[in-house]
């Protein structure tokens, strides 16, 4: 429940909170009785009243949200977001901190083969209530389906990793300590440049400090997700933040980029690991205006150059484009059905040589 996420302050402040509204209400009903020979008493109790039953609508909706509101939102600024991530992933990671029902291990028991997945909040599911509706488990099932105790597939993603995170995680919890994998897959988002750009970090900090710091606004939940929404509504933080990331790939951000991804994928091929990439695409905006194409093209020339395989899942989404495929409103992150396509064409055209049967299994040309 969601109960048991509230702090302790914050169940104190509220059972505070109730008693004085009760002790006001009732001294006003009390009020009341006796002004009813006093016309102006009267009017000042009944306005007093109306306020009241307004304080109480909103205490009720505060509660509610309180005790029941479980969704995302885009930069998990509000208190509600927050908390879907405490509950949805901080709440279901492995013993390795990332959100994964599996174990990672150094050795694959079993012989199995492993495909490791790296990324960001696209590739932890933000969002995505059910672990098993995000892609990387999709693509998991259909390998149990079709060659039951042969693969392993392990998501090792978090929210806000960039590329220098993601490479930084490869280089010293896979490469150095020696795991055993089949192939990693980064999954690239393209805010993934972000470490490398001060004018988008400068314009995710306006995004974020946005937060309040008047305790009614900071400190609940209702009213901080209003309060969180008019900002949102009014700042043009977030049109800015989306222009300088476009702007990134056409500067020395995506210069840095291309060193890191060069720099990693030589560190696997001299370690024997298949590397490969996938370029996620906001599917909010896919279409035929979509405004980051040109930076797709420039991350599929480089991986193609690289000798990379590289799947750009754009093309893949711009039929889809009149379909519902973000979370919400307030959250672009891909939803369950993005996830469903993009398992799909990432077994397809990514992964199509691992889903080939073993040669036991072919059966002879007659």
């Amino acid at each position: 429940m969601l109960v048991v996420y509230l702090s302790r302050d914050y169940l104190i402040g509220m059972a505070m909170w109730l008693v004085a509204l009760g002790l006001f209400i009732a001294v006003l009903l009390r009020a009341r009785q006796r002004a009813h020979q006093k016309p102006r008493r009267l009017m000042v109790v009944n306005a007093g009243l109306s306020f009241g039953m307004l304080l109480i609508l909103l205490t009720a909706g505060e509660l509610g949200f309180a005790c029941f509101a479980d969704f995302s939102d885009t930069f998990s600024v509000s208190n509600v977001s927050k908390r879907w991530l405490a509950v949805h992933v901080e709440g279901e990671k492995n013993e390795n901190g990332f959100r994964d029902r599996n174990e990672l291990t150094t050795f694959v028991p079993g012989g199995k083969k492993r495909i490791i997945f790296l990324g960001d909040s696209f590739t932890a599911g933000h969002g995505i209530r059910r672990m098993e509706d995000r892609f990387t488990d999709l693509i998991a099932a259909r390998f149990e389906r079709e060659q039951p105790g042969r693969f392993v597939v392990a998501n090792m993603a978090l929210p806000a990793y960039d590329a220098l995170a993601v490479a930084a995680l490869a280089r010293a919890e896979l490469l150095q300590k020696h795991y055993e994998m089949a192939a990693c897959v980064y999954v690239y988002n393209l805010n993934d440049v972000d470490t490398f750009d001060p004018n988008t970090a400068q314009s995710l900090k306006a995004i974020q400090s946005s937060e309040p710091t008047f305790f009614l606004f900071r400190d609940t939940y209702l009213l901080n997700w209003l309060y969180v929404r008019l900002v949102a509504f009014r700042s043009a933080g977030t049109q800015s933040y989306y222009e300088n990331l476009r702007r990134s790939y056409e500067s020395e951000p995506w210069k840095r980029v291309q060193r890191l991804l060069t720099n990693l994928h030589r560190q696997c091929v001299d370690q024997g690991v298949d590397f490969r990439m996938v370029i996620f695409p906001f599917v909010r905006d896919v279409g035929e205006s979509y405004p980051f194409r040109t930076a797709h093209a420039r991350i599929v020339d480089f991986c193609k150059a690289e000798k990379i395989p590289v799947l750009d899942l754009e093309p893949v989404f711009r039929p889809h484009a009149g379909e519902d495929l973000v979370v919400s409103r307030f959250d672009a992150h891909p939803n369950e059905r993005a996830h469903a396509i993009a398992a799909e064409a990432i077994e397809d055209q990514l992964l199509g040589d691992f889903f080939q049967p073993p040669p036991s299994q072919k059966h002879p040309d007659i």
